[in-house]
């Protein structure tokens, strides 16, 4: 007997391609659904994974990346490990003259204000600071010019500067004759050196690079820098680690360690090292958008289960005319897969969107400083991400499909079970996946808005309303002195105090709600004399800051004009300061050595919300803080600080931003015209600024958890509203028989509210485990904190009843006895 002739491969599935596309376009609501749902959940993947590939995953844009290295230190010290890639001097200079196996060079990652004067323009730029030969340990070549020499890069060389391309296409207007001219750069002629090729990853986003100029004072005396490192030809990493080490006890030797502390060196890969502070939150929010893709996968598997059950009669007829379970197999697979194709399509033109204003958000809160895009990599991700969700969706579902004898396929309506013709096991258990996966994301997405919602709630310690901020940097030749700065100071202050709508002014260095100086200060009298030093913030203050910011003086008195340079030394303390450093006992007229002279405490304030600069506090938190007057400061350490920090203008005005910023800006050009502001903020600006690495999480957690939350009703309702197409005939009979419409209701729903249930319980148990890994992001409340994880489970309850309860319904709907003549 002649066998029938196989189709070529390819011809088959052409074949069943036309055949899934006339099936798909026969059920419009359903295919919809399932590309909108793959769309959505490729589109969040693809936005997300481009962030991460970009920043994580892609190798650092340099030659050799997986060759270079930071130095890292690991410190021992009460029974507890920590690994830093921040370094001292001491360490830099002894890698710089005894290293042999690696090329190294010295850079700081904090970015200062710096003034540049373009024509007749004064611009304020961000600055980084790096030392000679960086640029070559990395590999990049300046696309104009060099790079710093050795000679500039020492004490007292000659002024250099570096430009990026951004600011020197933006500000310069990109002549390459620049280089070798001078431009005026913190108030003194410098001249241009080399200008760099476009986003150059250096750990930060800077405008200009100057010569660091390290050693082992000043500023080298603290973990202020980091060492990068180039791998010599012909050496492994451990060659490396192991000079490292051998180098630590000379180190350690030159640079004295506190008691009972121990440091040994070592290396760091630099793309971990550069991206330390991002790794953490990218991973979370990839992990939680793996969760929403993996809820649409089982989302869109049992649609397919669903619609398989639907169809079983069609399948059954065509197993009877002699069509093997494979072919059919394959025949569903051919119709997920072209969903699949479908839906990735439309999640990349999304993603694209999806993408622009990820990192127009992203930007502030995680500084993204190498540039992200879609690519290859980007559309080879949503390509494996789309495979994941056929096999998922597509394969799975056909086997269940076919399981169906074509007897029992085309057996009489009235001759079929009264549940039903297909087990709804498979269905049920992709509902409590879902809702668990679901109740994970919305725990941790509530605890994140608990977080959010402690730290926008945190009493101030100022009243913020009608206050305004001019950030200027005094990193500057014509402000290298402490009378030089004080001009400055009174003559801005004296000009605002005459302005109109102008209620007060003063001047300090930095502001509430932003990371300020940390410096050492020592106990004079008193039994803490005996102590040792302690650490403080610290700034500097003039005018009237106490008045203007309204911050509550508990004791003694503020700086007046009794406060010179050449008066007995006073210093303003905090709450904090009282609490932590005195035992609580009101310490004005005790005296401290703080800021290179000594000081008596003339008052006690109220804590104001700070940005830590030590210790394990939270994104916000009163620290110790020691105000000091600015006329008390001494030119060291002016010169030292506003390397760091930038000097804010402050005034309280009933007016708006738009009548105050003018207002600033004509105070400060009466007294120099060439000193531009970085910006003019109120400070609500400057809260939301210090807590945006929060809000982001919550907002995209929010998004994910939405999205979960939505795919999981969709999947609920999807499972009830099949089983009241299936168990139309049950609930014909039994509304024959006397049943109550709100019962046979209730009968349909509760499958639903069941397995949200069962998903509830198990995804809480999920979420208790996962929450782990939120510690670092949730403050202010416990990460087991029972109100949101209670939240969250009534939350999806009342979801999981309403998304039951609408299919249910149609249940009222129903003539028995059309119903049982239909059958």
């Amino acid at each position: 007997m002649n066998q029938p002739a196989r189709l070529p491969l390819l011809e088959t599935l052409a074949r069943d391609t036309r055949f899934a596309l006339r099936v798909l376009r026969k059920s419009p609501g359903f295919t919809a659904t399932a590309i909108l749902t793959l769309a959505m959940a490729i589109a969040i993947n693809t936005a997300v994974f481009t962030v991460v590939d970009g920043v994580l995953l892609k190798p650092l844009p340099f030659p050799e990346p997986d060759r270079l290295f930071l130095m890292a230190a690991t410190v021992e010290a009460a029974g507890e490990r920590d690994t830093r890639t921040a370094q001292h001097g001491t360490a830099w200079v002894t890698v710089r003259d005894h290293a042999s196996t690696v090329d190294a060079a010295v850079f700081s990652t904090w970015v200062s204000g710096v003034n540049v004067v373009a024509g007749d323009r004064a611009i304020h730029a961000d600055q980084q600071r790096v030392g000679s030969g960086f640029f070559g340990v990395l590999g990049v070549q300046p696309v104009h010019g060099r790079e710093f020499s050795a000679d500039e890069d020492r004490k007292g060389g000659p002024a250099a500067v570096m430009l990026s391309d951004e600011f020197w296409r933006s500000s310069l207007g990109g002549d390459p004759a620049v280089v070798g001219r001078a431009i005026i750069l913190r108030g003194e002629p410098q001249t241009v050196v080399g200008i760099m090729p476009p986003r150059v990853p250096s750990g930060v986003r800077a405008d200009l690079w100057t010569p660091l100029r390290a050693g082992t004072d000043g500023e080298g005396g603290g973990e202020n820098f980091r060492i990068v490192l180039r791998l010599k030809d012909g050496l492994s990493r451990a060659a490396v680690d192991a000079e490292m080490h051998r180098l630590g006890p000379e180190i350690n030797r030159l640079h004295t360690l506190a008691e009972g502390t121990s440091v040994s060196y070592g290396t760091e890969p630099l793309q971990q090292g550069l991206t330390d502070t991002l790794r953490r939150p990218l991973l979370l929010l990839w992990a939680a958008v793996g969760i929403v893709l993996l809820i649409a996968c089982v989302n869109l598997a049992g649609l397919m289960l669903a619609r398989g059950a639907r169809r079983g009669r069609e399948i059954a007829t065509r197993m009877a005319l002699g069509s093997g379970r494979a072919a059919i197999v394959r025949q569903l697979v051919v119709e997920s897969v072209v969903l699949a194709i479908a839906g990735t399509g439309l999640g990349l033109l999304l993603g694209v969107l999806l993408l622009d204003g990820l990192t127009f958000l992203a930007e502030n809160a995680l500084e993204l400083w190498q540039p992200v895009a879609l690519g290859g990599r980007t559309a080879a991700a949503a390509g494996l991400a789309a495979l994941f969700a056929t096999v998922v969706f597509g394969l799975v579902p056909a086997l269940q499909s076919t399981r169906i004898s074509a007897q029992q396929g085309l057996a009489p309506a009235g001759t079929r079970t009264v549940a039903g013709t297909a087990s709804t096991a498979p269905r049920r258990l992709m509902v409590v996946t879902q809702v668990a996966l679901g109740v994970v994301l919305l725990v941790g997405a509530g605890l994140l808005v608990r977080t959010f919602t402690h730290l926008r709630g945190l009493h101030p310690g100022f009243e913020g309303h009608g206050v305004y901020a001019a950030s200027v940097s005094l990193q500057d030749a014509r402000y290298q002195t402490a009378p030089q700065v004080m001009r400055l100071a009174d003559g801005v202050l004296d000009r605002l105090r005459e302005a109109s709508g102008v209620e007060s002014a003063a001047v300090s260095l930095g502001l509430p709600y932003e990371r300020l100086l940390n410096l050492g200060f020592r106990h004079l009298d008193g039994a803490e004399a005996a102590g040792d030093a302690r650490i403080t913030s610290a700034a500097y203050v003039a005018g009237d800051y106490f008045g203007t910011l309204r911050i509550p003086v508990h004791a003694g008195r503020t700086f007046d004009r009794r406060d010179t340079a050449s008066s007995p030394g006073v210093a303003i303390v905090n709450e904090t300061v009282v609490r932590e450093y005195f035992s609580g006992v009101n310490p004005v007229g005790r005296r401290i050595a703080l800021a290179g002279m000594e000081r008596e405490i003339i008052a006690v304030v109220g804590d104001v919300q700070l940005r830590p600069g030590f210790g394990d506090r939270g994104p916000l938190a009163p620290m110790p803080l020691a105000y000091i007057p600015l006329a008390q400061t001494n030119d060291a350490m002016l010169r030292l600080v506003h390397g760091w920090f930038s000097t804010s203008f402050i005034v309280r005005s009933a007016g708006p931003l738009e009548t105050v910023a003018p207002a600033l800006r004509q105070a400060a050009d009466g007294v120099d015209p060439l000193l531009p502001f970085a910006e003019v903020r109120s400070m609500a600006e400057v809260q939301m600024q210090a807590v945006a690495l929060p809000r982001l999480l919550m907002a995209l957690l929010l998004v994910l958890a939405g999205a979960a939350v939505l795919l999981t009703a969709v999947g609920i309702h999807g499972v009830i509203a099949a089983s009241v197409t299936e168990r139309t005939r049950e609930m014909g009979i039994r509304l024959a028989l006397g049943a109550t419409a709100g019962r046979a209701v209730r009968t349909i729903a509760a499958p639903g509210v069941g397995m949200a249930a069962v998903g509830i319980a198990a995804g809480l148990l999920g979420a208790r485990a996962a929450v782990t890994y939120l510690r670092g992001f949730v403050w202010g409340i416990s990460p087991t904190d029972a109100m949101t994880f209670l939240a969250v489970g009534a939350l999806l309850l009342a979801v999981a009843a309403i998304a039951s309860v609408l299919p249910a319904l149609r249940i009222l709907r129903l003539d028995p006895a059309t119903t049982l003549r239909a059958e």
